[in-house]
Formats: C-alpha cells, sequence, structure tokens
C-alpha cells in the first residue's frame, strides 16, 4: 500500500507541472480505472509525462470511459488521442490480442514477464500499428481469480454453477471447459445480475472485483491466477504520425515501466487480501497442485482458442512458444 500512495503522491505532482502559456490542444487519455487504486496512478503518471513531452503542444487529461470496448472504438476513430486499455479491451477490435488472455498460458510470472517483454511486445506492436494504434508501452493489471456467491475452492464445484461469461473467446472458453453453465453478459450487466442470483459465478481481477459490488454480493475469490490481464498505453498513428521526433521519443519514455507496474499491483494486492478478509471475504490461494487441478482441464483447448481468433493470432502464439523455450534454456544454464 505504501508503494501505492507514493505512486499516487507522485501522479498528483506530475499533474501540476508548469507548460508555456500558449495556446496548446486538449489531448484525453482514456481508462476505465477506478479511483484510490494503483491502475489510475499509472494513469495520471503517463498523462502528466506526455503532458511535458509534448513540449506545450498539448495538455493531456485523464478520461474515465467505463467501457474499454467504447475506448478501443473512439481511439481507432481518433476521437480519443490516448488510451490506457488492456488487451481483452481492445480485442474487439485487435481480436489477436486475445491470445495473450488464453487461459493458463504462463508456466510462471517469471516466464510471463521475459517472453511478454522480449517476443510478444514487438508483434503486438507491428499488429497494432496495422489497425492505427501506436503501443507507447504495456502495464500490469493482474490474473483473473474465480468469483463465487458461495464457496467454490475447486474445479468441481463449479461444474454446472451458472456463471457469467464475459464477451471474449478466452472467458468462454475457460467456462466451457470447467462444464459451467454461460450467461454471456458485457461488464455493465454483471453486478446487478449478481445480486439478483441470475449467475452466482464470474472471474475478475482482483484489483478490480474489490472496488466493485461483487466483493459485497459474491465474497469468495479463488486466486486461480487463469488469465493475465497487460495493457497498454496507446496514442492514435494518425496523430502520432503528425508529431516532430523529440515528441515521439519523449512519449516513448512517458508510461511508468512496467517492471514498477508490476511491483505496485503485486504490493496493492498483498494490502487488499487482508482487507478483504477482515471484512468477511473469502480469499481462497491455491497450492501449485490445487491450481493444477483447474489447469488440467483448461489447458488442452488453448490452441483450438487461438486458430478461432484468427488473424495473425497463430503467428503471436507461435512466437510466445519459441520465447518460453528461450526462457526455459536461459534458466537451465543459470
Amino acid at each position: 500500500m505504501a508503494m501505492l500512495r507514493r505512486w499516487l503522491v507522485c501522479a498528483s505532482l506530475l499533474a501540476v507541472v508548469a507548460v508555456p502559456a500558449q495556446a496548446q490542444e486538449q489531448w484525453k487519455v482514456a481508462s476505465a480505472a477506478q479511483p484510490g487504486t494503483a491502475l489510475i496512478g499509472f494513469v495520471d503518471t503517463f498523462a502528466a509525462n506526455a503532458t511535458k513531452a509534448s513540449g506545450g503542444r498539448f495538455v493531456v487529461e485523464r478520461q474515465f470511459v467505463a467501457s474499454e470496448q467504447e475506448i478501443a472504438t473512439q481511439l481507432v476513430r481518433g476521437r480519443l488521442q490516448m488510451g490506457s486499455v488492456s488487451a481483452a479491451g481492445m480485442s474487439v477490435l485487435i481480436p489477436e490480442g486475445a491470445v495473450l488472455n488464453t487461459p493458463f498460458l504462463w508456466a510462471s510470472k517469471a516466464e510471463r514477464d521475459f517472453v511478454l517483454d522480449t517476443v510478444a511486445m514487438p508483434v503486438m506492436r507491428r499488429i497494432y500499428e496495422e489497425k492505427g494504434l501506436v503501443i507507447l508501452g504495456q502495464s500490469e493489471v493482474g490474473y483473473n481469480g474465480v468469483v463465487c456467491k458461495g464457496a467454490c475452492p475447486t474445479p468441481a464445484s463449479v461444474k454446472g454453477l451458472k456463471v457469467r461469461v464475459a464477451p471474449t473467446p478466452a472467458s468462454k472458453m475457460f467456462w466451457q471447459q470447467l462444464g459451467a453453465n454461460g450467461v454471456q453478459l458485457p461488464l455493465s450487466e454483471l453486478f446487478p445480475a449478481l445480486e439478483q442470483n441470475l449467475v452466482v459465478a464470474c472471474d475478475l481481477p482482483f484489483s478490480y472485483y474489490i472496488t466493485t459490488p461483487a466483493a459485497t454480493s459474491a465474497p469468495h475469490f479463488v486466486d486461480t491466477q487463469h488469465l493475465h490481464h497487460p495493457a497498454f498505453a496507446l496514442v492514435n498513428k494518425g496523430l502520432w504520425d503528425k508529431l516532430p521526433k523529440d515528441v515521439q521519443e519523449g512519449l516513448m519514455k512517458a508510461p511508468v515501466p512496467v517492471a514498477d507496474t508490476r511491483k505496485a499491483v503485486d504490493a496493492e494486492q498483498e494490502g487488499r487480501i487482508a482487507d478483504f478478509r477482515k471484512k468477511g471475504g473469502t480469499f481462497v490461494e491455491l497450492t501449485d497442485a490445487q491450481r493444477a487441478e483447474w489447469r488440467k482441464l483448461v489447458e488442452p483447448a488453448q490452441l483450438e482458442l487461438v486458430k478461432s481468433i484468427g488473424g495473425r493470432a497463430m503467428e503471436l502464439f507461435e512466437a510466445i512458444q519459441k520465447g518460453k523455450q528461450e526462457f526455459a534454456a536461459k534458466n537451465k544454464k543459470n
């Protein structure tokens, strides 16, 4: 929590950086991040750094937009200049990015970080630019866990349950493999559905879940860590191409370094887990063996999921597999 407070304080200080008095364009960086979280601190710091990097050409302000799919659409159209959006949120326009959300894609956090940073990001940058967006940086959101109104610590305990399926291929695949009774709902309809018992389970990142009504209506969180959420700091490519090289170079340095975002999210989660438990919530930490019970039911469907995405999804997936091999070889030598 101390790290989170430092991020929020730094973001506030950066937000008041002086800029030249000349007429400036107003740019928006859209995000669905909730107040009081590390995620919103990353966005505010990015906005302040981008304003400074512009050399007085524009001022960047954060704009809350509840739907990441809406942010994605407006970014590509140029109605929003910048955004901080998860790969899942962008998948409505860039489906290949959903490969990064493949359930149980990563064997460990160390493997994930190595492959994302060294192998996946160059491929993602090319894919995004073809769709009219430039990736300035990557940040951490966290892993999805299973959320239930009652106890659900094992795969068998969710079989047959009426669960909310997100409008993504990865979510559909995950719940199908577990034998759940899926009901596809947008995020905006999830919370009333839980309160009215229309669904009794879902999956969400803990850092987001804890800020929503679901933490009260469905107070059982199982830390399956089955689906990872990277997010990207983005700018519309049409606007990007009009900027001088020195401003482009400055904007590439504007996002919070990804390693720092990972540390901050992990630190924030530790404190929030303790608070959640004090308030009566149940947070189930799984051993490697227990998590493997979930993995073995879901992992066999990974390749079919990637094939169903289409586009350059297989190119990205194959690059990830090569990166995994590089990581394994690197660690074997060490």
